[in-house]
C-alpha cells in the first residue's frame, strides 16, 4: 500500500472487550486489519484462568488483562463481605459467581431468581465507574476506543469523555433483543433501550454485523446506516481451493474411520440450539447413519454436554476449544456444521455468527435454523439446509439428507461451500467498512 493510501494520521486505538480475550475472533480480525492499515491497537480485556496479565498478539496489537470484579454479588456493595455472601445464598446465589446459571427456576426458586437478575442488572450498572477507572489508567492515550457490545458501551464512552478522544461502536448483536434481556418485561428493556440509544449516539461511528441489524440501527439510533463487517474469517488455504481434508476432530474424540461427523463448534450456550441436537442424536436416522455428534467449544452447557456424552456414549463427543488459528482444520473433519440458533429473539433472525462463514471456508455444508438471516444467506447461496430447530426429527431428516446424498453429490457440495468462501466470504473481501471507517477519523485527526 503507498503512503498515499495510508491514513493520514496514526491512531491508538483502544480495544474493550467483555471477556479473556481468548476465542474472540472478530475482535482480532478487527485489531490486526488495524494494525496492518498503520493504527497502534491495544486491547483490554478480563482475567481468565491460567491466561497472562500481558501478550503481544501480533506485530502493533498489544493484550492487558484487567483485573475487574465481575461477581454478581458486587452489587451489594459498600455491605461487609460477610453480609454480601449471607444475602447472596439466600437469594440462591454463590457470592464468586459471575455469570447466572442457565438452569430454569423450578418451584419456591422461582421466586428468588427476579431477585437474581436484578443483583445481575445492579453489578453490571455498578461495574461501569471502576472499569472505566482501569481502561483510562491503562490506555489514558487513546485516540479512538472501540466496543462491540452493549455492557462495554458506557465504559468506553465515558473513558472517551475523559481523555477527550472518540468512540467506535461495533454491533456484533443487538444486546436489547438477544436473550435473556430480549425476555425481561417491557419496562425494563425500554429502560435500556433508551439509555443504549442515548449513549451510542455520542458515538464517532458504528460497524454491524449484518445488513438487517445495520439498517436497524440506522432506524432506532438515528444515525448513519454502520458499515457491514460480517463476521468471516481470513482466506484459508486460498492457494489450494479444493476441499481440505482433516482428521482433527475423528483423532482427538476416537471416533472410528467411515462414521460421519456432525459438529457444532462454538460457545454451548441456552437459544443455540445445543439441547436439541442432543436430542436429534437419538433420532432414527441419526442411529441408522451411525452418525458421531460432536460438540467442540466452552460455555454454561459444559455440564449439560458432559452429561449427554455419559448418558449416550459412542453418540454424543464433547471437545474443548481450540486455537483461533487452528480452528478451520478442526471444522474441516466435519461431514455436516450444525449452526443452530433457533429465531427466538429480533437478534437470533439478524445475525449472522462466525460459525456459518468458517464451516462454508472449511469446506462443510451447514444446517441453519430457518426463519432467519443465516437460512436467507445459505438459501441464496445453496450450501445446505434451513431447518425447524426446535424440532429434534427436523434437524435428524435434514443433517440425514445431506449425509444421504450420493459421495459425488456431497464432494460437489464441499466444493462450492468452499468456492463460495474464497469468492465471496473472507474478512480481507468485508473488512473494507472498517478501514475506511478508521481512515475517516483518522483524516478528521490530522
Amino acid at each position: 500500500m503507498s503512503a498515499r493510501e495510508r491514513p493520514a494520521k496514526r491512531l491508538r486505538v483502544t480495544i474493550v472487550a467483555a471477556n479473556p480475550f481468548e476465542f474472540d475472533s472478530r475482535f482480532l480480525r478487527t485489531a490486526t486489519t488495524l494494525a496492518s492499515d498503520g493504527h497502534v491497537v491495544r486491547i483490554l480485556g478480563w482475567p481468565g484462568d491460567g491466561l497472562p496479565h500481558d501478550e503481544e498478539l501480533a506485530p502493533g496489537v498489544h493484550l492487558t488483562r484487567l483485573e475487574i470484579d465481575r461477581r454478581i454479588s458486587s452489587a451489594l456493595r459498600p455491605l461487609p463481605g460477610v453480609l454480601r455472601s449471607v444475602l447472596s445464598r439466600l437469594v440462591g446465589l454463590d457470592p464468586a459467581t459471575t455469570v447466572l446459571p442457565p438452569e430454569t427456576p423450578r418451584g419456591a426458586d422461582r421466586l428468588r431468581h427476579p431477585l437474581r437478575r436484578l443483583l445481575e442488572i445492579v453489578a453490571n450498572a455498578r461495574r461501569v465507574g471502576p472499569w472505566t477507572d482501569q481502561v483510562v489508567a491503562t490506555a489514558p492515550d487513546t485516540d479512538v476506543y472501540h466496543a462491540q457490545s452493549l455492557i462495554v458501551l458506557p465504559v468506553v464512552r465515558a473513558a472517551a469523555r475523559r481523555v477527550s478522544g472518540r468512540f467506535v461502536y461495533d454491533i456484533a448483536d443487538y444486546h436489547t433483543e438477544a436473550a435473556r434481556l430480549a425476555r425481561m418485561p417491557w419496562v425494563i428493556r425500554e429502560m435500556v433501550r433508551r439509555r443504549e440509544r442515548r449513549w451510542a449516539r455520542d458515538a464517532a461511528g458504528f460497524l454491524a454485523v449484518s445488513d438487517p441489524v445495520a439498517d436497524l440501527v440506522a432506524r432506532r439510533f438515528g444515525v448513519e446506516r454502520p458499515a457491514v463487517l460480517l463476521n468471516c474469517p481470513p482466506a484459508w488455504r486460498p492457494d489450494e481451493p479444493g476441499p481440505p481434508s482433516s482428521q482433527r476432530v475423528r483423532e482427538s474424540a476416537g471416533i472410528s474411520p467411515g462414521r460421519p461427523i456432525v459438529l457444532y463448534q462454538g460457545g454451548f450456550s441456552v437459544d443455540r440450539g445445543v439441547e436439541e441436537l442432543v436430542s436429534a442424536a437419538e433420532e432414527r436416522v441419526l442411529r441408522e447413519l451411525d452418525a458421531a455428534i460432536v460438540f467442540m467449544g466452552y460455555g454454561r452447557l459444559q455440564a449439560f454436554l458432559d452429561e449427554a456424552a455419559r448418558s449416550l456414549p459412542d453418540r454424543v463427543y464433547v471437545l474443548p476449544p481450540v486455537p483461533v488459528d487452528e480452528l478451520l482444520d478442526w471444522t474441516a473433519s466435519a461431514d455436516v456444521s450444525f449452526v443452530g440458533q433457533p429465531p427466538r429473539t429480533l437478534n437470533q433472525r439478524m445475525n449472522l455468527p462466525n460459525k456459518l462463514f468458517e464451516s462454508l471456508m472449511a469446506g462443510v455444508p451447514v444446517v441453519v435454523s430457518e426463519g432467519n438471516e443465516q437460512c436467507r444467506l445459505v438459501t441464496a447461496e445453496a450450501v445446505g439446509r434451513c431447518v425447524d430447530v426446535d424440532s429434534p426429527s427436523a434437524i435428524a431428516e435434514s443433517v440425514g439428507a445431506l449425509l444421504r446424498a450420493p459421495a459425488e453429490e456431497r464432494l460437489a457440495l464441499r466444493q462450492h461451500c468452499r468456492t463460495v468462501a474464497l469468492t465471496r466470504y473472507t474478512w480481507d473481501l468485508n473488512a473494507s467498512g472498517l478501514i475506511s471507517l478508521y481512515r475517516r477519523l483518522s483524516a478528521g485527526s490530522a
